[in-house]
């Protein structure tokens, strides 16, 4: 409940992490935001993840109830070990009271208990009276807490059983955030893209949910780093395009802005990338602690700040949302126009507040639905003959994603400049081949997934290189046409093979199918029993040196990166030393 912030001078040599200098943090010389005494009634939302059940946990929960929070969200990775659920429930009624109102997203280490987790939230939402939820709480759900719409959904979650790591999260997100309502909008998930965070995580999630988020004007809210991270207001996240520097930022369609709050009791981990789309970090390398970020919702703006358990603010900034009473958009009331064919059924859409082309068409029950679709598709159907912005889409056809695709998969490649020379050596369907982006550096295998929908997941070039090297090539979009299952696969190359040599310290280790063995990592002192799960998947255990020497030492290492590409299921077996 903080009254508006005003400028006021700051003391010379204050600082912000921030990711300006890689590893240090700036000097503030000018003026920064002093936020005056509480005077009006807001919704305190608190948002931390990676807690643990430890004594670090139960800080930042006595921390969240010192705040006058009025709402916690978890995003995921909650106490990370068997038989710890129990122990977490009671961390929160011992800190917070047995009815406070808690939504938590599940995580990759919620291989443990998932559903006892999410048994004891979906009891607290039911006790919470000005908390509602439908959908699946904590994998792909829609909640509602006051002025406040909360999205959660779970991309790249694939350490879970009953998770799926694709579930169309990005269409159920617009869908989800479909109304013109003015209220604050929530996206929560746990895992990031590698740009989204200041560590060692790698791309995980797909940058759809975040373009989803983008164009419906919604926060994110994410964990899994064990850091804290902010960016600017971005219009592209996939680009890192920033919208407008400064700390006080409007969210609308086509602006937001992510974070990273995972210093909920885990240890804290040190900065290891940034990018000038990053407006705070703050890291082990900037001596960070555990703590959580704090936002105080009034009707229209937002006042949020970072804080500590050791009382550091090393981060402070204010949302608002757009003009409450905006010019009405004007759209017809009853599209499509008359000259749309009876063979196409349907017309396309131009935004006009960002590059992209949508397929409107009716269902038959007559609801009107959308499909992304690129450039060459919509030149084909004819060009635009309707354009606007998000809202005015919306408009026209609520049922986001919902229309099938006009252009065939196929069509589409052969379509391109880019891929037309490659299009003849793509095998029949049913079988998998490379695909090369053209846009970034990146391999993925396609091939039909269990459902026989086409899928693809992203390998590496000495995969690539062994899998007979690309077949095909083209942009983002292009793979989304040819794919659109997005890591709905499993790597064609045996995580139990050779490791590559530019990412372990052995040239060609190799070792046999269903034989456990030792894991050494190069980045820190730690070893890992990698063995396979009672389903067949690889996962992985720490164990102490003493441990990995009676098993006669480390067979393989390498960094963090190699360990989740051998074995992903992470503590996801027993210690194999009593």
């Amino acid at each position: 409940m903080i009254a508006s912030p005003t400028l006021c001078p700051t003391e010379r040599g204050s600082t912000l992490p921030t990711n300006k200098s890689l590893l240090t943090p700036i000097v503030l010389l000018t003026t920064a935001l002093c936020f005056p005494v509480l005077t009006s009634a807001a919704t305190t939302v608190a948002f931390l993840g990676d807690q643990g059940t430890g004594s670090d946990a139960r800080d930042v929960l006595s921390l969240v109830a010192e705040e006058g929070t009025d709402l916690l969200m978890i995003q995921g990775d909650l106490g990370y070990a068997d038989n710890s659920a129990a122990q977490w429930e009671a961390n929160l009624t011992d800190a917070l009271g047995k009815d406070f109102p808690v939504l938590t997203i599940v995580g990759n280490h919620e291989n443990y208990e998932w559903p006892t987790y999410r048994s004891y939230i979906q009891q607290r939402i039911n006790r919470a009276g000005e908390l509602s939820c439908t959908g699946d709480t904590g994998v792909k759900a829609t909640c509602q807490f006051r002025n406040i719409d909360i999205v959660q959904v779970a991309p790249g979650i694939n350490e879970v059983a009953g998770v799926k790591s694709q579930d169309n999260y990005d269409g159920y997100i617009r869908t989800s955030f479909s109304d013109a309502e003015s209220r604050w909008r929530i996206c929560s998930w746990h895992k990031n893209q590698n740009a989204m965070q200041t560590g060692s995580k790698g791309d995980s999630t797909g940058w759809g949910v975040y373009d989803a988020c983008l164009d419906a004007g919604a926060m994110i809210a994410m964990a899994h780093e064990h850091a804290y991270s902010r960016t600017y207001l971005l219009s592209d996240f996939a680009n890192q395009t920033v919208a407008h520097y400064g700390s006080d930022m409007t969210l609308e369609p086509g602006k937001s802005f992510a974070f990273v709050s995972g210093l909920g009791g885990r240890e804290v981990r040190p900065q290891k990338r940034g990018g000038d789309w990053f407006a705070s970090i703050y890291t082990a390398t900037q001596g960070a602690t555990h703590g959580a970020l704090f936002c105080h919702f009034e009707a229209t703006t937002a006042d949020c700040y970072f804080k500590a358990i050791d009382g550091a603010v090393p981060d402070r900034f204010v949302l608002r949302l757009p003009d409450a009473n905006p010019e009405p958009v004007v759209v017809a009331s009853a599209p499509p126009p008359p000259q749309v064919s009876a063979e196409q059924s349907g017309f396309v859409f131009s935004r006009t507040d960002k590059e992209e082309f949508r397929w409107i068409e009716q269902d038959d029950a007559g609801r009107w639905g959308n499909i992304r679709i690129d450039a060459e598709c919509a030149q084909r159907l004819g060009g635009a003959t309707r354009s606007g912005d998000w809202k005015a889409l919306i408009t026209l056809s609520p049922e986001f994603d919902a229309a099938p695709l006009p252009c065939s998969a196929n069509t589409t490649a052969a379509s391109t400049t880019e891929s037309e020379t490659v299009q003849a050596d793509i095998p029949a369907t049913g079988e998998g081949f490379v695909f090369s982006r053209t846009d970034k550096d990146e391999y993925r295998w396609i091939a039909p997934g269990t459902s026989g929908q086409m899928a693809s997941v992203r390998i590496d070039k000495q995969c690539a290189d062994r899998m007979g090297g690309p077949k095909s090539q083209g942009r983002w979009s292009i793979l989304m046409q040819l794919a659109p299952d997005f890591d709905g696969i499993s790597s064609p190359c045996s995580t139990a093979g050779a490791v590559s040599p530019d990412t372990a310290s052995s040239n060609s280790v190799t070792f046999n199918i269903g034989e456990g063995y030792v894991f050494s990592r190069t980045d820190k002192d730690e070893f890992r029993w990698i063995d396979r799960d009672a389903s067949g998947q690889w996962g992985n255990i720490r164990i102490s040196r003493n441990c990995a020497d009676q098993l006669g030492g480390a067979t393989v290492s390498g960094r963090w990166s190699t360990l989740m590409r051998v074995s992903p299921g992470f503590d996801a077996i027993s210690s194999p030393c009593s």
